[in-house]
């Protein structure tokens, strides 16, 4: 069973401020975390449990029992009352506390005083899945362990803590090799990249014109797992537009395509393609396994799941698109040629707020795929939203996109950019502008506005999609 973290940094910014201070003392703080359970993942085939860090509990100063520079000790009422919140809804918790030397183990006083802590908690709440406990030095570095019902510990493979930047914590992360085919990358951003890159799983939910792209950069910046996702093939009208497609692939499944190209790189990244809606169980399952997704799908339906998604289980998603709108003449003029580059996660407006989405042709797709007599029924009936003309397309503007979307992913590792992050983009090719509007969530909105969906993790039914 591997062991992850996922915080935000909101709440990784809570922590630090509670016990990093400058007078050298150990505190305790407490995360609540909802669950991610992965049987047998699709990388590895190996079970997974991921902690989803959901609200920050301090220990105040004066309920400390001693505060020490080597030792902390405090009154267990404070940890009941976590485990009570936590009971309901089985949640875990992670008991965090600082080494303010900068010791960046567990000591010989936390592995004699954290099994009685956590036998108290399996006692309290029962239930045989694992609670956590952290530690934070005084660089802001955590290290962490899980803990089992037989009070057996095993150390977090992976702590994501993620924001406008991204920062991934793993074992050994500086020692390691650099393929030479990275040795010009590395010369620009540096090997931590390089090798941050390559412990990534990314999720692409769309192979056409964008996702394919996407998926050719991601695969030649060196990111280690990618999971590609999409239903259709390849056609004779968009062959032009997939990178890695040819002739010869015309009705072969885009993901298989685009797979093949990827390993005849050579470049060690391991490709694992869905052909199916993202709707389907596997996909599902798929991408709760994934660091980041990039939403490359023009499917309503698809980004509604993946809007969702990216609240429930604080999995980034930086989702684009792209709309060309011409004039009726002949030959057509450009009257509209606009790009699209908005990410979703914890404290950004979703898709929805952003008016991406057609909440009503999202519930059409979805009917004619679980009940394609029920849609055209419905369609004869005017009930639902038939077909669409397909819209324009140009391979130049779609990989433009895909790169504006790759950039804002780097630059949220690197921080490349004096500018800092953006959550919402548009770039607007027929007026060579662009603008970061500071759309904001709709405080009625389910999703970007619901707390209680953040962080959530597994719940039936699931992302409460009924």
């Amino acid at each position: 069973m591997n062991n992850t973290l996922t915080l935000t940094q909101e709440h990784y910014d809570q922590l630090k401020n509670h016990l990093i201070r400058e007078d050298g003392l150990e505190r305790v703080a407490y995360i609540l975390c909802g669950r991610s359970f992965l049987e047998n993942n699709i990388w590895d085939e190996e079970h997974e449990e991921r902690f989803l860090s959901r609200e920050i509990i301090t220990v105040p100063d004066e309920e400390l029992i001693e505060s020490e520079k080597y030792k902390v000790t405090w009154d267990t009422n404070s940890f009941l009352a976590v485990l009570k919140k936590a009971e309901s809804k089985n949640f875990a918790i992670a008991v965090v506390h600082n080494h303010p030397t900068g010791v960046n183990h567990f000591s010989s006083v936390d592995d004699e005083h954290e099994p009685a802590l956590f036998k108290l908690a399996f006692n309290r709440n029962g239930g045989t899945r694992a609670h956590l406990s952290l530690i934070i030095t005084p660089d802001g570095n955590l290290i962490g362990r899980a803990w089992d019902c037989n009070l057996r510990s095993t150390d977090l493979s992976f702590i994501r803590i993620l924001g406008d930047n991204y920062k991934f914590l793993y074992p050994h992360q500086k020692k390691f090799h650099t393929h030479e085919a990275f040795h010009r990358q590395q010369l620009a951003f540096g090997k931590t990249l390089i090798q941050d890159l390559s412990k990534l799983k990314v999720g692409i939910v769309g192979c056409g014109a964008t996702g394919s792209a996407t998926a050719m950069l991601l695969a030649r910046l060196g990111i280690g797992h990618i999971l590609l996702i999409d239903k259709d093939v390849v056609e004779i009208t968009n062959l032009n537009r997939l990178h890695g497609a040819k002739s010869k692939d015309i009705d072969k499944p885009k993901v298989k395509v685009i797979a093949l190209e990827i390993e005849e790189m050579g470049l060690e990244t391991k490709v694992v393609p869905i052909q199916d809606w993202v709707s389907s169980n596997e996909a599902k399952n798929a991408l709760k396994s994934c660091d980041v997704i990039f939403g490359c799908t023009d499917d309503n339906s698809g980004r509604l799941l993946i809007n969702r998604l990216a609240y429930f289980y604080l999995i980034p998603v930086i989702d684009m698109g792209l709309a060309i709108i011409v004039s009726n003449e002949e030959p057509p003029s450009i009257r509209n040629l606009n790009g699209r580059v908005t990410v979703l996660f914890p404290g950004c407006s979703c898709l929805l707020c952003n008016g991406v989405i057609n909440a009503t042709q999202a519930n059409a797709e979805s009917l004619k795929r679980n009940d394609p007599d029920g849609y055209e029924r419905l369609k004869a009936e005017a009930y639902v939203l038939g077909e669409q003309n397909p819209s324009p397309a140009v391979i130049t503007f779609t990989t433009e996109i895909a790169t504006v979307a790759v950039n804002e992913f780097i630059h949220r590792i690197q921080g490349y950019r004096s500018t800092g992050a953006v959550n919402h983009r548009l770039r607007f090719f027929h007026m060579d502008m662009d603008l970061k509007p500071l759309n904001k969530s709709r405080i009625e909105c389910k999703i970007c506005s619901n707390t209680s969906y953040w962080g959530r993790g597994d719940m039936e039914p699931f992302l409460d999609m009924v």
